[in-house]
Order: C-alpha cells, then structure tokens, then sequence
C-alpha cells in the first residue's frame, strides 16, 4: 500500500458542523499509507461523541500524539486509551506542568492538563509512552517537531500564561510542537495551538526536513491575540512559503484568519469539527 498522505479529519474543535459537538479544543485524524493518527484529544465529551457521529473508531488507530499539555488538547485522554490501550503515545516530557492564564482583572485559570489524564499517561508502560525531545520520524512520511527553536522575536506564546498562580513565573510552553506530513505536492504542517510561533515552527520544519515546499498548513494558530505588526511579518513569510491551503480553527482568532483571507494568496478555509481534507 501507498504510504502517501490520504486524508485529516478535524474531530474537535471550537466550531462543528452536521450535528457534531463543538467545544474549545482540538482533534485530529491523519491516514497516511494505512496508518490512522489521532493528533491531540480535545477538551471533554466532544471527541467521544464525535467520533460515533463520524463513525470512527480508535481502536483502529496507529498513533496517537499529544501537541502539548493544555486541557483543550489532553482532556479526553482517557476516552482515547480507554477505546484502545495499545496505542503507542507521543508527547513531550513537559506535557505534565502545572500552568495557568491570568488575564487582568480575573482570577487565574488552571489549564493544565487534567490530573487524570496526567495519572493515565504517566503509568503507560515504555513500550506505549515515546518521550519526544527532538524531530522524530512516527510513521513513514510523518514527523514530529520535538521542541521549536524560538529565533522570531515577535512570536509569544499567544497569551498570559504561567507555571504559578501569582502570574510571576511565564510559562513558555516548552513542550508545544507540531506535525508535519510529507506528501507529493509538498509538506502538510499540522499544527495544534502553535504556541512557538507559526514562523519559527515553519522555519523549523523546513530546517529540519530539507524540503522547502509547504503545501498546506492545518490547525490552531494561537493569533487571536496577535499585534497587527505581528500578523504582517507573518503574512510576509507565508507569502514566501506560498501555501496552496491554510485550514486554521480552534485558537487562531477571527481577525487573524480574515487578515490572511485579505492579504495572502493561498486558499484559506476557517476549520470546523467535521472538516475532511482529502489528497487528490
């Protein structure tokens, strides 16, 4: 069988369609070659719900990859190793901090990951939990990013996050990585909230892969919050990639996907929970 890209399915995500179950969060299906490939796991019941609407079945699935550790992405991590315990897990170490958001005037949020998603994960044998620290090849023409060098100086985290109540300590988000898919019409980044930056998680996955061609970008761009100079040095390196599609959903912002939709050549398709890019 081809080990060529065949399809992503958004799962989750903060807008649905066909009778599906939106929630802030996010989740998607990648088949590559025969391979299923769950990226992140949303927020509560959705991905459950949604996956019996959509009649999946995650028993069938290869791979299951965890984009960081906040509880939009890991919260129904359980659902997930529940339906099967055999999935082999990619995360990154850091999965497990404590962190929170503070914004002014409002007492902090704690958006860790949730304790017994934390519980569940920690007690996976060796041979289940694959700690990636570095790019890792997972399947044939798929890579994780491990952690993102941070070199574009305007990208933050895409928000007030911190590893205390207090708001004293940032939380830089060290564990934050992407995916990304080598296809025929060039690389399919796959991103989950994109708290490196989408520059530096591009540059780096062009760094890393050799391959300089960026066929489409799908997931959350975590641009809601973003200066009107970051969205235009944006804008500028992504006219550079040229893109044939960008899908952004989940926590990329209104604004910012209507700024690309004005200012960028590529195809934009706001993302949504029943969404299915298909290789043609």
């Amino acid at each position: 069988m081809s080990a060529e890209f065949q399809s992503l399915e958004i799962l989750v995500d903060n807008q649905a369609t066909g009778g599906l179950v939106a929630e802030h969060g996010l989740s998607m299906l990648i088949n590559v070659g025969g391979k299923k490939l769950l990226f992140d796991a949303g927020q509560n019941d959705a991905l459950e719900q949604n996956t019996k609407a959509l009649g999946v079945n995650l028993m069938h699935i290869d791979a299951f990859a965890l984009s960081h550790g906040h509880y939009d992405h890991t919260g129904a991590v359980d659902f997930v190793l529940q339906e099967n315990p055999e999935v082999a897990v990619y995360a990154h170490p850091k999965i497990f901090s404590q962190r929170f958001s503070i914004y002014p005037g409002k007492a902090p949020k704690e958006i860790s990951m949730p304790a017994e998603e934390r519980l569940i994960v920690g007690n996976l044998p060796d041979s289940h939990l694959h700690w990636i620290r570095e790019p890792k090849q997972i399947t044939d023409n798929v890579w994780l990013t491990g952690p993102i060098p941070r070199f574009q100086t305007l990208e933050d985290t895409g928000g007030p996050f911190f590893i205390d109540p207090e708001g004293k300590i940032p939380d830089p988000i060290e564990d934050d990585m992407a995916m990304w898919i080598e296809t025929p019409k060039g690389l399919l980044v796959v991103c989950g909230c994109c708290h490196s930056g989408l520059i530096n998680t591009l540059n780096h996955i062009v760094a890393v892969s050799g391959q300089k061609r960026i066929w489409g970008i799908v997931g959350g761009l975590h641009l809601k919050n973003a200066s009107k100079q970051r969205l235009e040095t944006t804008a500028n390196v992504l006219r550079t990639y040229n893109p044939e599609l960008m899908v952004p959903c989940h926590c990329t912002g209104e604004s910012a996907i209507t700024y690309f939709k004005e200012n960028l050549n590529s195809e934009i398709r706001t993302g949504y929970a029943g969404y299915k890019l298909k290789a043609e």
